[in-house]
């Protein structure tokens, strides 16, 4: 058996992280799929710490395989969380890792083509979340607290770290062993920080909403935009005089209920007429509300102003004021104090 190094005691830590995500998430339906794929990073990083300190080296080596079985393993735990289901057929973007166990002993190359897979599917993955994000702007005015924009990124983040240490690996007999336990201390740690933010992020959200069954196709094959604009002045004014957008977490739903319009119809009126989607259309109004009463002078706190104009978020309301104004709130009403 070999010595421990820093880098062991990172895969330990990562193990029991991966565990304890395993066992938090585990409890909402919804994330049974990011649970799965946890335990997944636990047992490979079981694997690799044991044929690392020499305990199963000689038995067969099987770690590498594991590169190429994480990027199929995100998309699916990824489209789980969004559907809370997967298909018979979706158990295919596993297969290929199957007839790679037989040449796990040629190391490099079974690295270097698993680095190039997790790339591949860490676009579709990404490609996934951010229609999912799209589809929830259609829908609802707090789509950003569940677009899992944060999730992209470390999609993104651990994608970029394995290229480059792919160029590690394949740079062993050039470097020194201090240089390569290094840089594989930070390829594990990225993955341990990953694994952390995967973890408090997805307990910390409390639910997922159902998106709405809309038939898009036809919407989209319209062929006259003018036939919407009676839909959204009628829309619009019924929003302005009622104020609906001060209604908290509004959703395309609820508009359809208060005006008796269909969904399909408020949602081409708006993305035709104002050429926005359904969260834009709706912040806009509130963005408009909050800054009329600043520029009067208002001496509520920001928080009670955000919160009566029917934001449920500090971060989505600071995001979207800067967006419209681009000044942060506290600037915005800082310019107004004698």
């Amino acid at each position: 058996m070999e010595s421990l190094n820093f880098v062991n005691l990172i895969q330990a830590a990562t193990i029991s992280v991966s565990l304890l995500g395993v066992l938090l998430l585990w409890r909402k339906r919804a994330f049974y799929g990011v649970a799965l794929l946890l335990g997944l990073i636990a047992f490979a990083t079981i694997v690799n710490l044991l044929e690392e300190t020499g305990i199963t080296r000689d038995i067969y080596i099987i770690s590498p395989v594991f590169i190429l079985l994480f990027g199929p393993a995100v998309y699916l735990a990824s489209k789980h969380i969004i559907n809370e289901k997967l298909e018979k057929n979706d158990w295919v973007h596993l297969l290929p890792v199957a007839p790679l166990l037989l040449f796990s002993s040629h190391v490099s190359i079974v690295i270097a083509i698993g680095t190039i897979w997790r790339l591949v599917y860490a676009y579709f993955t990404a490609a996934l979340l951010i229609k999912h994000k799209r589809i929830l702007d259609e829908e609802r005015s707090d789509s950003d607290e569940y677009s899992f924009k944060w999730l992209v990124w470390v999609i993104v983040m651990t994608a970029l770290f394995n290229l480059l240490d792919l160029v590690r690996l394949n740079s062993q007999p050039f470097i020194s062993y201090e240089m390569n336990i290094i840089g594989q201390g930070i390829n594990n740690s990225v993955w341990l920080l990953a694994v952390m933010v995967i973890t408090i992020k997805l307990v910390e959200q409390k639910s997922l909403p159902k998106p709405i069954q809309i038939n898009r196709e036809q919407s989209n094959k319209e062929p006259f935009q003018d036939s919407y604009h009676s839909t959204f002045e009628e829309l619009n004014n019924l929003i302005i005089t009622n104020q609906w957008f001060l209604k908290p977490r509004l959703t395309l739903s609820d508009v359809s209920e208060l005006t008796g319009l269909q969904p399909r119809d408020i949602s081409r009126a708006i993305n035709t007429v104002a050429k926005k989607s359904f969260n834009e259309y709706i912040n806009e109004f509130r963005i408009k509300h909050i800054s009329q009463a600043l520029d009067a002078g208002s001496n509520y706190s920001l928080t009670r102003l955000y919160t009566e104009a029917g934001f449920s978020s500090k971060a989505t309301f600071n995001n979207v004021f800067k967006n419209y104004t681009s000044m942060t709130p506290s600037e915005y009403k800082s310019k107004y104090k004698v």
